[in-house]
């Protein structure tokens, strides 16, 4: 393989030759600071930009293109990292020694055409295409609340630090998307273009000399950004526990951020507790119901209330606190509710949906009543 750079007016090419690819890979790489405007703006963008293009208006020309140049690829994605979105527009396509000598500079002309010729009329974007993507950002972004796990480590990250970039979804922002326009959206193109930083990179067989001719006549970038990359984030200046504390729709959101607010993992977590990781991971997300032993052992552990965990309440912990289960307390204290509220243990078995036995064992303290069943029994 050989390694080479080459220094354009705007953006840099870095390419790599090697002909252990019967395809070449060329990717454009820009690098905007990490907001939630920009990480919203960006997830909408991208999508628009590669419908169409001002030379092929529609999806269909598009398609056509592309398959002219022997089913070229065109595609595109946007990361975080740090504090940093690296938005890559990407283009593979064959090796032009296996088709014509116009292949090469066809395809990187598509490439640079889609990023920089929109189809804009009168400074917006098409209307009809936009309102269709930005329907589909806002299904993605309100899909999260189906995913517990990543919903609850989001809220976790958020109430140790409201506005980090951490606790923000990849997709954007739900009340940023509301305010975007086709005009703004061509206004935040616009800004992007001419302030993000910008490469270049390309691997494949080819005779790289051509290649940055073909890269210097097509990429038209108006300026150079000479801003310095703000890779890597400042650690979390972590809260208390009482200060971190408020009220939420995902009680498993409490768990997440006890344990993470003291640095402890899934696993050790779990190796104290007694169980493997995988078993521990079904509590936080909701899979299955924490068992009473292991929420009281939890509870212990990290000295908060049960009702905490649960989130009943915002009490972290109370004055008085008994740390371990008497079975044959709670099997009496039972018992007393029950009879006091002229129940029968028939017509408690029925509320519970269990038989009449369970009921029997839970008052007679041979079994611990079942997590589920408190809920409902409280």
């Amino acid at each position: 393989m050989k390694y080479d750079c080459y220094e354009n007016d705007t953006c840099n090419l870095y390419t790599i030759e090697t002909n252990k690819f019967k395809s070449v890979h060329v990717e454009v790489v820009f690098r905007t600071p990490a907001t939630k405007e920009n990480m919203t703006y960006l997830a909408i963008l991208v999508d628009q930009l590669l419908e169409n293009s001002k030379k092929y208006p529609t999806r269909k020309l598009f398609a056509r293109k592309l398959a002219d140049l022997y089913n070229a690829n065109i595609y595109a994605s946007n990361t975080r990292v740090g504090g940093m979105i690296i938005s890559n527009f990407i283009l593979d396509f064959l090796d032009p020694k296996y088709t014509s000598k116009e292949m090469l500079d066809e395809s990187i002309e598509l490439l640079f055409d889609v990023i920089l010729n929109p189809n804009v009329d009168v400074g917006e974007f098409e209307e009809k295409t936009f309102e269709r993507l930005k329907d589909n950002l806002k299904k993605e972004i309100e899909s999260l609340k189906e995913d517990p796990k990543q919903s609850s480590i989001l809220e976790a990250l958020g109430r140790v630090s409201k506005d980090d970039i951490r606790s923000l979804n990849s997709c954007g922002d739900m009340d940023v998307l509301q305010g975007i326009t086709p005009k703004k959206l061509y206004s935040f193109y616009q800004n992007f273009l001419e302030n993000s930083m910008k490469d270049v990179y390309i691997i494949g067989n080819l005779d790289m000399k051509q290649v940055d001719k073909a890269v210097r006549r097509y990429a038209k970038f108006k300026s150079i950004s000479h801003k310095k990359d703000k890779v890597y984030l400042e650690d979390l200046k972590v809260k208390s526990l009482k200060d971190a504390a408020r009220e939420s729709e995902l009680s498993q959101t409490n768990l997440v951020q006890v344990y993470s607010l003291i640095d402890l993992t899934q696993k050790e977590l779990g190796d104290f507790i007694g169980i493997d990781r995988k078993a521990y991971n079904h509590f936080e997300t909701e899979y299955t119901i924490i068992p009473i032993k292991h929420l009281n052992s939890i509870c212990n552990y990290f000295n908060c209330s049960i009702d905490y965990i649960l989130n009943f309440n915002d009490t972290i912990n109370y004055p008085k606190v008994q740390n371990n289960i008497e079975i044959n307390l709670s099997a009496t204290r039972l018992k007393e509710l029950r009879k006091e509220n002229n129940i029968t243990q028939d017509k408690l078995a029925d509320i519970l949906n269990v038989n009449r036995t369970t009921t029997s064992k839970y008052e007679k303290g041979i079994n611990m009543i079942a997590t589920p069943f408190l809920y409902t029994i409280c």
